[in-house]
């Protein structure tokens, strides 16, 4: 149960899926409802059997600020999925994480999406990196990938 309401006090007021549950009903549950959903969400774990309306989401495009609207690059997808689906999701990737961190299985290197770190400690790296290179009259290269715009180009990429 900690769990749960851990992972809807988490949510934020975005838009309903196509079950139009919100979070703002998840939040107001009583006690006795919480009980019947932590069940049900139980079941659907242990048994493997997802709804099936967790699987699909209403996808709106939306314009990208300064873009031209007749081009298709210039629209940002946001798909609208359950709730409910994205609570559970929740609990679990507080699990899956607490377990990786505790049992220390990702990379020291790895900041992204994870806590107290972040994308900036990278550019903060490379900086340094750079001004130690400066400092001793070194070269200093760097190579990087715009992933998207690759995959995009080609389809999908085996890394």
């Amino acid at each position: 149960m900690r769990e749960l309401t851990a992972a809807i006090s988490k949510s934020h007021d975005t838009a309903a899926g196509p079950d139009d549950i919100h979070y703002q009903m998840l939040k107001h549950l009583p006690a006795v409802a919480l009980d019947t959903l932590l069940h049900i969400l139980n079941d659907i774990w242990s048994s493997g059997n997802f709804p099936p309306g967790w699987r699909t989401s209403t996808v709106i495009l939306v314009l990208k600020p300064g873009k031209e609207d007749t081009d298709p690059y210039s629209y940002r997808s946001i798909a609208l999925t359950s709730c409910i689906c994205k609570i559970v999701e929740r609990m679990i990737n507080d699990r899956l994480v607490w377990y990786l961190e505790k049992n220390k299985l990702l990379s020291s290197v790895q900041c992204s999406f994870r806590k107290r770190c972040s994308t900036t400690d990278h550019l903060v790296c490379l900086e340094t990196f750079v001004r130690e290179a400066l400092i001793q009259r070194q070269h200093a290269v760097a190579v990087f990938f715009d992933l998207e715009k690759l995959m995009m180009l080609h389809g999908s990429i085996e890394l």
